[in-house]
């Protein structure tokens, strides 16, 4: 663990070294990284001077370069819905975008509301797990405002504010009221992005509340009709003080480098988790890609290495109140990479085309950052004494992310998640896209933190410790506005008992960008 933990803190040192020391050239294109402003598509000509100037929403950001059609001629191009005043350097601008969706969905258990997310499926041996469900839902519909103004001495600044209806609901199903009607009908308004960037010649700082740049997300999202982000990816998105930079190695090699402080995973931690990473393109062989089920874009062949070190003070395992604590370490080291097999011209030339994207990430006390968890939760305490009511635990994290074994010790829970993605654009047009997904995620001491023959033996039917996930998707381009799409998803876990529960969901969606 000690090792692990020095090779993390390392791999930060050295990409907040590339950041500060490398030579100061720039990009001469967009270079779509983790989600950060852009300029609306009739300032497509316009050179990007930074590596997350255009970000790839899983949604319908507007984009400039390659991210949406640089030609109003293109069948796929949309005018952006922006409204300025000025001209040249003193222009101001705010642009509405977003989308719509409705989605309706049949699964073959009781396990999921509308998002699948970290949920585990129902045992088998329930109820619920040989029971279906349908649901119909429009709450990933998602509304966004961009807003770029004047540059002053060389720095553009610009500002993102983002929302969907995935707000957390008092009367959720399976809560106290258990309204579906109000759950549906009445979605919470949640905010997704919520930040501002200031750019200059030599560095790019953002701070407010988007993706990670652990992953680099969500340049190497996956195409897939079902939300994101699927069961055992590498998605999360957190309040974050970050710079970023671009540097041009050779006219079409570029490398990305980033290094934030984030949101800690525990508050009582009392420090920041810091991220880091780098990324190199080759900016000539271009793929195109779906981030999700909207916003096709054509990027460039790319690898990225980042990595998160965090800190957890957990309160000691006893009777409350809290005297002391127990301090641990997570960590996690991530490799993503998108691959153009069949590469393009540009975001228009779409038919034919075919592009792998893939990611493979290890650690421990990162399962809120890979759509993970496996139902982890912390055991009661003890009560020799046979106290009535018994002593209650005073927890102070979030589950899935530390336990303690049957000594009391505090221990991160180790994850491992892979996933693989094919995404194939139907001649001759690109309007019909077919792509396939493939998760899976572990980890290597659960067992070990919930022991057969515990005290804790009920938790073994409620904990798992792997899940699979595969999906195959359709989906087709109506006019440049309207996107439906159809989806079966497979999910399946194994719990700690070996029940191996799964899932099947058939899903129809149809949505309107603007």
């Amino acid at each position: 663990m000690l090792v692990k933990t020095l090779a993390a803190y390392s791999s930060l040192a050295l990409c907040t070294l590339l950041s500060a020391t490398a030579g100061r050239a720039r990009a001469q294109e967009a270079a779509p990284a983790t989600a950060a402003p852009v300029l609306p598509p009739t300032e497509a000509s316009q050179p990007a001077a930074a590596p997350f100037e255009s970000p790839i929403f899983e949604g319908a950001a507007p984009a400039t370069g390659e991210a949406r059609s640089n030609s109003p001629h293109s069948w796929f191009w949309r005018p952006p819905l922006t409204a300025s005043v000025g001209e040249g350097d003193e222009r101001w601008s705010l642009t509405l975008y977003g989308f719509v969706q409705g989605d309706f969905i049949v699964d073959t258990t009781r396990s999921y509301d509308d998002a699948i997310g970290p949920t585990l499926v129902a045992r088998s041996d329930t109820y619920a797990g040989q029971t279906a469900r349908s649901q119909l839902s429009v709450r990933n519909s998602r509304l966004g405002l961009m807003f770029t103004a004047p540059s002053i001495a060389s720095v553009k600044s610009s500002a993102v504010v983002e929302a969907d209806f995935f707000g957390n609901h008092p009367q959720a199903p399976g809560t106290v009221g258990r309204s579906e009607q109000a759950f549906f009908d009445n979605p919470a308004f949640r905010l997704r992005h919520a930040y501002f960037l200031a750019q200059s010649e030599h560095v790019d700082v953002l701070v407010g509340h988007t993706y990670a740049v652990f992953g680099f997300q969500n340049y190497f999202s996956p195409c897939s009709v079902a939300y994101l982000g699927l069961p055992n990816q590498l998605f999360s998105r957190a309040a974050q003080l970050r710079a970023a930079r671009t540097f041009g190695l050779t006219p079409d090699i570029n490398l990305d480098a980033a290094v934030a402080a984030t949101r800690p995973g525990q508050r009582d931690s009392a420090i920041p988790d810091f991220q880091a990473g780098v990324r190199f393109s080759y900016k000539p062989w271009k793929g195109i890609s779906t981030p999700g089920n909207i916003g096709t874009v054509a990027q460039p062949l790319s690898v990225a290495l980042s990595g998160t070190v965090r800190h957890f003070k957990v309160n000691a395992f006893a009777p409350p109140p809290t005297q002391r604590s127990n301090s641990a370490t997570g960590w996690g080291v991530s490799l993503d990479t998108l691959v153009p097999i069949i590469a393009a011209k540009d975001a228009d030339d779409r038919g034919n085309r075919l592009t792998f994207t893939g990611s493979f990430v290890t650690g421990t006390g990162i399962a809120d950052l890979i759509t993970a968890g496996g139902g982890a939760s912390f055991p009661t305490l003890p009560n020799p004494a046979q106290m009535n009511p018994p002593p209650q635990y005073t927890q102070n994290i979030d589950d899935g992310l530390v336990s303690f074994d049957t000594q009391g010790v505090a221990h991160t829970i180790d994850w491992w998640a892979m996933r693989l993605g094919f995404q194939y654009y139907i001649p001759p047009t690109g309007r019909l896209i077919v792509s396939a997904n493939y998760t899976q995620a572990h980890s290597g001491n659960m067992s070990q933190l919930f022991p057969k023959g515990g005290a804790e033996i009920e938790l073994l039917a409620r904990v798992a410790d792997r899940t699979h996930y595969a999906d195959v998707n359709l989906m087709w381009d109506a006019t440049p506005s309207i996107r439906v799409g159809v989806s079966g998803q497979y999910t399946h876990v194994v719990y700690l008992d070996k029940d191996a529960p799964n899932n099947l969901r058939v899903m129809a969606q149809g949505l309107y960008a603007f």
